[in-house]
């Protein structure tokens, strides 16, 4: 656990306690909020604490529909193994600059969109079918018939 800077724990409690406006939420917003938990406490329980602040937010907002597990927890992966070698945010959003302006992207190198944008993956994690995120060893098994060859 890393101590943060007055304005990221301002910005951390505003996003927990749900009075973020919704729309500075943006991707961006999404991977700093994140940034800041990991920091503030420690993988895993930043991972959970991240989660459930998601979950709360889209709940307070209305924004239900929104929230997607595999997309949460998979950059929340790929952020904890990234923000190992970095001293702070500044730091971090250079050295990884696509993740923070392109995510998607990034998603994509390990999972099939069939396999992403599917209501399982949606509604639980599923572990990649393309490459393994970071830190992990393993990669799923494609299913029969769609990304199979791929």
């Amino acid at each position: 656990m890393t101590k943060l800077k007055k304005r990221e724990v301002r910005f951390l409690d505003a996003f927990e306690d749900g009075s973020l406006p919704e729309e500075n939420f943006d991707h961006k917003a999404h991977v700093y909020a994140a940034w800041c938990a990991l920091r503030r406490y420690g993988d895993p329980a930043g991972r959970e604490r991240f989660v459930a602040a998601l979950r709360r937010f889209v709940d307070i907002h209305g924004a239900q529909s929104k929230y997607h597990d595999t997309i949460t927890r998979a950059f929340l992966q790929i952020i904890a193994d990234r923000s190992r070698d970095t001293a702070g945010w500044q730091t971090f959003r250079r050295s990884h600059a696509a993740l923070v302006e392109h995510g998607m992207e990034e998603l994509l190198k390990h999972y099939s969109r069939d396999l992403l944008f599917s209501d399982e993956a949606r509604t639980g994690f599923v572990d990649p079918d393309l490459h393994p995120l970071p830190g992990q060893n393993h990669r799923r098994e494609p299913r029969a018939g769609k990304g199979a060859g791929r």
